[in-house]
Order: structure tokens, then sequence, then C-alpha cells
């Protein structure tokens, strides 16, 4: 039996039981999929809680004003950032948790049997967020998309495969590079550099 995504109305009225993480996961494992790999697991009026499976197959960065507090409960993962105009690697290992501060482009990159937890502030309506592509050639920024995102695990899939089938927006228009539809992670090697293999 499947068990259902714990939402606000319910929790308004009652006190919801806990959930085991590990059986959730089981449950719904056929959902956390490529490109992103999420799914709510809590889906409430002032914030939302995802879990997130990999491989994950994205190459875009998520901008929003707000924080996000991430939980990695099994496996490592590398989140990119964007600082001081580059890209760089942040390690996040199985155990331990990150907090991104609003304003900082981010694109977590999640190996195979990877599950992480990511909490996010809800955006009230007309409160926008970017999708964002960099060049993985000069680092450039490629294609910035800013929306007013009402469902994150719906919508930012779909904006992403509706970038990668257009070659006039996934075009880097500093060196020409396109930015294509990246494969699944298939690794992530960690020392003494860190190197994102994909299938």
């Amino acid at each position: 039996m499947r068990t259902t995504t714990h939402d606000a109305a319910a929790c308004r009225t009652k006190v919801l039981p806990p959930i085991n993480i590990w059986k959730w996961v089981e449950e719904h494992r056929d959902r956390l999929k490529p490109p992103v790999g999420n799914e709510y697991l809590y889906d409430g009026d002032g914030f939302f809680v995802m879990v997130i499976g990999g491989p994950n197959a994205r190459n875009d960065f998520h901008l929003s004003g707000s924080e996000e507090y991430f939980f990695q409960i099994k496996g490592d993962i590398v989140v990119r950032i964007i600082e001081d105009g580059k890209i760089r690697d942040v390690p996040v290992r199985e155990g331990e948790t990150f907090f991104i501060p609003g304003g900082v482009p981010h694109s977590p990159t999640r190996p195979p049997g990877t599950i992480g937890v990511v909490v996010e502030l809800r955006r009230p309506p007309g409160v926008t967020e970017h999708q964002q592509f960099y060049c993985a050639k000069c680092q450039g920024l490629v294609f910035d998309k800013e929306f007013d995102c009402a469902d994150i695990v719906e919508n930012f899939a779909q904006s992403m495969e509706d970038f990668w089938a257009d070659p006039a927006l996934s075009t880097c228009p500093t060196c020409g590079t396109r930015v294509t539809k990246p494969t699944p992670i298939k690794r992530i090697i960690f020392e003494p550099e860190v190197i994102i293999e994909r299938q």
C-alpha cells in the first residue's frame, strides 16, 4: 500500500503520525527518477519537504530568495554553487546537512542510490524564482528563466526539457557552446578533486 504525501490541510486539523522514511522511499522509489528525482514528502502552507533520489540528470541551477536546507541521508552528493561568478563544487557526505542562503544559484548532483531530504519555504503567489543554465566551457550564464513556480516537482522538470530542446535558448551567447540534455550521474570521484562522471 502506498502512503500519501502529508498535506497542510490535514495538519491544520490534526497531528499526523510519524513517517518511516525508508518505508516511504521504498513505496515511492518509482517516482524518484531523472531528471530531478524529487517527490513531496510534505507539502505545507509555510514550507515543503522533498525526498530526492539519485541518480539525477540535470545541469540547471536553482535560484530563489529564500534559504534551503539539505540533509543527505544515504550516499554522498555534490552541490554545485555559483560563487564569485564561478562554479564551485561542495561535497555533502552521508549524514551531513547543508544550508543554501537565499540568492545563491545551486545545482545538486546526485549519483545512483543516494537519498536526500530538502526543505524549502513556500513561495507565495507572485514571488518568483529562477532556473538558470551556465556554460560548461566558459561558465557564463546561458539562460535565466524567472517564473512563479507553483509546483517545483512538476514545473522544474518540464522547464528543463523545454530549454534543452531549443537551440536558441541553449546556446551560450559568449562562446557558442550548446548546453545539451545531460545523461544521469554515474558516479562522483571526491579525491583529490571532484570529478562528476555521467552514464
